[in-house]
């Protein structure tokens, strides 16, 4: 799975940290924003495979973030997760093109199970 590349954004530093450890021990490349606005510079300046990201989220939210992705790519697929019930934000994750959920408090171990179902579909 090395030659995979996740966009993350997570504004609780230490939840980030947990993930990129997670992706470090199945030796998956990731970069860490903590912004909506930092998703779409970076989103822009480099190559992704996917993007998990916080819907809640300061200066821009996860759902503009992913609505601005989906202006040029429909395909890379995102992962939204938030304190919210997933029944609540339903019609507004598939409106944004948020192909997944996940409610926080989330298991590390359900992230990292969601995570490599993608890279096993990719290959």
């Amino acid at each position: 799975m090395n030659n995979y590349k996740i966009l993350i954004a997570e504004d609780n530093i230490l939840q980030a940290e947990a993930i990129s450890k997670i992706l470090l021990d199945v030796n998956i490349e990731c970069t860490i924003v903590n912004s909506g606005i930092g998703v779409i510079e970076e989103y822009y300046s480099d190559y992704y495979n996917l993007i998990p990201l916080d819907i809640l989220m300061p200066k821009m939210n996860g759902l503009v973030a992913s609505k601005e992705i989906r202006k040029s790519n429909s395909i890379i697929p995102i992962i939204g997760f938030s304190s919210i019930p997933y029944q609540e934000i339903e019609q507004e994750l598939a409106d944004c093109g948020i192909n997944d959920y996940l409610t926080k408090p989330r298991k590390l171990s359900d992230l990292k199970t969601k995570l490599q179902s993608y890279f096993k579909a990719a290959a």
